[in-house]
C-alpha cells in the first residue's frame, strides 16, 4: 500500500479530514454565539429587573416621603395649634385704662432738599374702581420694560388724606409743608388709588411738567358707592368720619372739611350718603384740577379690558407694549370670618390673580408672603397684649419657614442642585414688597 492511500486510510478511520474539521469549527463557533447570545438576554433580563426595582424602589420612597410629609405637616399644625393654646398671655394695663390711640406723625418740620421725585404718572380714583387692577396693569407695563420702575397702589393714601383733614381742621401750615415734603419724596414711577383728588393742586405745583394725570372712573355710580360702604365695614381703618367703628384710626375728607356742610350734619348721615357726596366729590375735584397737568388721560373702569385703553395706558408711562387685562380684589365671602380678620383675609384672597396663579408656580408662594408680611407689619400695637402676640407670631412663622427652607434644600439636592446657583444664572433681584413676578 503506498503512503497516499495509507494516510488517506488512516484520517478517515480518524475521522480527521478537512470536511470534518470545517464542520467541528462551524460548530463550535455556533456554539460561542448561543452562549454569547444567552448572556446578552440574561444582562437585558437583569438591567430590565434593575430598572424594574429601582422604579419600583422610588415609588414607594416617594409614597413614604409623602406619608412622612403628611404626617409632619400634621404635627407642625397640631403642635402650632397647642403652643398657641398654652402661651402665656400677660395682662396689659395701660396708664389710664384706656387704649393709647396711634399717632399720625404730625410733627413739624421744614422741607428738606429731596432727590428728584420719580413719579411719572398718577391714577387717581375713589376705591373700589378698579386701582388695584390698574395697578397690577401698570406694574406689568414696567416689567416689560425691564428698568425696575414700580407701580404701588395707595402709595401714602392714608397719611395725605389725613394730613389734608388735620391741615383744614387746624389751618397750620406745617401739614402743608408735610404734604409737600412727602410727594417730593415720592419713590415709584406710578401711584394709583385715592387720597390724591385733594392735593392735586401741590402735585401739579411740584411735579406737575412731569407727571400724567389718569382719572379713574366706575361708571355705575350706585355699585362704586355700595362697595366702598362693604369696604369700610370690612376695613374700618382707613375710615373715621365714614365708619362707626372703633377701629377707624385714619381721616378721611368729608363736606364740612370743606366748607360745604357742618359736622354734625355729615355726623348725621348715613354710609351711602356719605360715600355718594365722597365719590362726587372725588371726581368733581379730579376735574377741577386736572387742567394743572400738561397730559391726562380719562379711563372707566369698565373699560380697563379695552384694548385702546391698555395701550393708552402703556403710552403714558412711555411704552408701546399693552399690558394684558386684570381683574383683581373683587369682594370674596366674609360672612363666616371674625370681624377683625375680614381686612386680612380680604388682602390675601381678594387680590389673587388667578390667571397669574395658573401659570406662576411662584407668584402664589410670593403673594402669600408678601400679605403675610404685611399684615404683621401693620399689626395694631395700640391693643392690650398686642405686641406679645406679635412677638409669639414671629417666632412661629421664622419656625415653620427655616422649615420649609430644609425641605426645598432635601429637594434641590435630589435634583443636583445648589442654592447658591440654582439655575447656573444669576438669580433675579427681588424687590422689597412687590406683588409681582419676574
Amino acid at each position: 500500500m503506498s503512503r497516499v492511500r495509507l494516510r488517506r486510510w488512516i484520517e478517515s478511520r480518524l475521522g480527521i479530514g478537512t470536511a470534518s474539521t470545517e464542520s467541528r469549527l462551524d460548530a463550535d463557533v455556533k456554539r460561542s454565539v448561543d452562549a454569547l447570545q444567552a448572556e446578552l438576554i440574561a444582562a437585558k433580563d437583569e438591567s430590565e429587573r434593575y430598572r424594574r426595582i429601582t422604579e419600583e424602589r422610588g415609588v414607594i420612597m416617594g409614597r413614604l416621603r409623602d406619608e412622612r410629609d403628611g404626617y409632619r405637616l400634621e404635627w407642625e399644625a397640631v403642635s402650632a395649634e397647642l403652643r398657641r393654646l398654652t402661651r402665656q398671655r400677660p395682662a396689659v394695663i395701660s396708664d389710664n385704662g384706656a387704649v393709647r390711640p396711634s399717632g399720625n406723625g404730625h410733627d413739624a418740620t421744614a422741607l428738606r432738599n429731596s432727590p428728584p421725585s420719580t413719579l411719572r404718572v398718577l391714577c387717581v380714583g375713589t376705591g373700589r374702581d378698579g386701582t388695584t387692577s390698574l395697578t397690577r396693569m401698570m406694574q406689568e407695563v414696567f416689567d416689560n420694560q425691564g428698568n425696575g420702575d414700580r407701580a404701588v397702589h395707595e402709595w401714602a393714601s392714608s397719611e395725605l388724606n389725613g394730613l389734608f383733614c388735620e391741615l383744614k381742621e387746624t389751618n397750620d401750615p406745617r401739614f402743608a409743608d408735610q404734604i409737600r415734603q412727602m410727594i417730593l419724596d415720592c419713590p415709584h414711577a406710578c401711584v394709583v388709588g385715592n387720597g390724591y383728588a385733594a392735593v392735586l393742586p401741590i402735585i401739579a405745583e411740584l411735579l406737575g411738567d412731569q407727571v400724567t394725570l389718569v382719572h379713574l372712573r366706575r361708571r355705575d355710580r350706585a355699585a362704586c358707592i355700595a362697595s366702598l360702604v362693604e369696604n369700610a365695614e370690612l376695613s374700618p381703618q382707613n375710615h373715621v368720619y365714614y365708619a362707626d367703628s372703633p377701629a377707624a384710626l385714619r381721616k378721611r375728607p368729608t363736606a364740612f372739611h370743606f366748607g360745604e356742610m357742618s359736622r354734625q350734619q355729615w355726623m348725621g348721615l348715613s354710609p351711602a350718603d356719605k360715600f355718594g357726596w365722597y365719590y362726587d366729590k372725588t371726581h368733581a375735584l379730579i376735574e377741577r384740577y386736572k387742567s394743572l397737568f400738561p397730559n391726562t388721560l380719562s379711563v372707566d373702569t369698565e373699560d380697563l379690558n379695552a384694548d385702546s385703553v391698555r395701550l393708552a395706558l402703556a403710552h403714558a408711562a412711555g411704552s408701546t407694549e399693552a399690558p394684558r387685562p386684570f381683574h383683581v380684589n373683587r369682594f370674596v365671602d366674609l360672612r363666616h370670618v371674625p370681624a377683625d380678620r375680614r381686612s386680612f383675609v380680604q388682602r390675601l384672597l381678594g387680590q389673587l390673580d388667578v390667571q397669574k396663579l395658573a401659570y406662576d408656580d411662584l407668584y402664589g408662594l410670593r403673594q402669600v408672603l408678601n400679605e403675610m408680611i404685611y399684615h404683621l407689619a401693620h399689626f395694631p400695637d395700640a391693643a392690650p397684649g398686642a405686641v406679645d402676640e406679635l412677638r409669639w407670631t414671629l417666632t412661629e412663622m421664622h419656625d415653620l419657614l427655616e422649615r420649609r427652607i430644609r425641605d426645598v434644600r432635601e429637594l434641590m439636592e435630589r435634583v443636583g442642585v445648589t442654592p447658591e446657583q440654582p439655575n447656573g444664572h444669576d438669580a433675579p433681584q427681588a424687590i422689597n414688597g412687590a406683588h409681582v413676578s419676574h
